[in-house]
């Protein structure tokens, strides 16, 4: 099944933690690795200025791996951090390419940490791929050119060196590649799966068990705040009658069409979902009792303003609409059932004259 893709910056967001842990893992791996790489230095150079240089960059890269792993620990600008991961791995090219072309010339071997470290840092490192391609492949080619001055002993050893750096730089881009859109499939899959757990299937609004947590999330902050808080409930008259008389269908377009009116209604922060079966209710942020009343009165001027043609025909509606605001001791619950309560009241009184306008709970 095809998912929306996610963005960059959502993509990056919900990684962050495991990312952050990914990048220390690696950085602690590679500061093993300076011992032996270092031990090499020190093998093939005698005792001098060289060999000093070369000790006092891997000096310079570890001091900076440790800097580097404290940074992931503590700081939460993600574009900052990848500067700082992108640094470091330009460093540790930077510091093994000048080792290689230190070594004598007839040796080979650090070529194969070449690779190692070209595949390591395209599979493990949670960079963007855009990030990583340019000093990656510039490190393979230059290590590719650095044959130039190398005396390989036959001719298929320089041309396996020639294959193996730039198959190692491809096969490493492709496999990051590939894990970067599995994870992007794997988050659309699991955003898409938490909408529709968390969306009426009808109408595109909130559930009941969304609005809930939204409401219990807001009901304290409010609470904590001293912010006024209300709530709203609107019911479609005849919802049943025209179900049955005309169809599902019918009575799906027509929640569909009253659910965007209302949304049309709402300001932009409140929080519309389906109560039941013709009901919705609406999370009003910082809204007084007066507040409530005025946007009840718009929703319900919205809802029954115009007929919702459906098949040809023009269905006429009408809709009862009632707030609560919230009192001391409230729950999202208690607050919903004073304004469900309200309704019930409103909707035998209007029954009972005849009218059906909206009035303040």
């Amino acid at each position: 099944m095809n998912y929306k893709d996610v963005s960059e910056e959502n993509y990056r967001s919900q990684y962050t933690k495991q990312d952050r842990a990914q990048v220390r893992r690696v950085v602690r791996i590679m500061l093993w690795a300076f011992l032996p790489l270092a031990l090499v230095d020190v093998l093939f150079h005698d005792i001098g200025w060289p060999l000093a240089g070369l000790l006092l960059l891997r000096v310079a890269v570890l001091a900076y791996s440790i800097w580097l792993i404290r940074q992931y620990a503590k700081v939460e600008n993600v574009p900052v951090l990848d500067r700082y991961a992108l640094h470091w791995i330009v460093m540790v090219l930077l510091t093994q390419f000048i080792s290689n072309a230190c070594l004598p010339r007839e040796y080979f071997g650090h070529y194969m940490v070449d690779a190692w470290l070209i595949l390591m840092a395209f599979i493990s490192l949670p960079l963007a791929l855009t990030q990583l391609r340019t000093p990656l492949f510039a490190f393979a080619a230059a290590s590719c050119f650095l044959l130039l001055y190398k005396q390989a002993s036959t001719f298929s050893q320089a041309a396996s060196v020639v294959l193996m750096l730039p198959a190692v730089a491809i096969t490493g881009h492709a496999i990051a590649a590939y894990v970067h859109r599995y994870r992007r499939k794997l988050l659309s899959a699991e955003q898409e799966l938490e909408r529709q757990a968390n969306t009426d299937p009808v109408t595109g609004v909130a559930n009941w068990r969304e609005f809930m947590r939204v409401s219990d999330a807001e009901l304290q902050r409010h609470t904590r705040l001293g912010k006024q808080l209300s709530v709203l409930v609107l019911d479609l008259n005849d919802f049943k009658h025209i179900n049955d008389t005309h169809g599902p269908q019918v009575g799906d377009v027509i929640l569909v069409e009253v659910s965007r009116r209302v949304k049309r209604a709402m300001r932009s922060y409140d929080c519309i979902a389906r109560y039941s079966g013709e009901e919705f209710c609406v999370l009003l942020p910082e809204a007084s009792a007066e507040d409530a009343d005025k946007i009840a009165d718009r929703a319900r001027a919205t809802v029954v303003a115009m007929p919702i043609a459906v098949s040809g025909k023009e269905m006429k509606i009408s809709a009862s609409v009632r707030t609560a605001t919230l009192r001391e001791g409230d729950t999202a619950l208690s607050l919903m059932r004073r304004a469900g309560e309200a309704l019930v009241r409103h909707e035998r009184e209007a029954r009972q004259t005849g009218n059906l306008e909206a009035v303040s709970a």
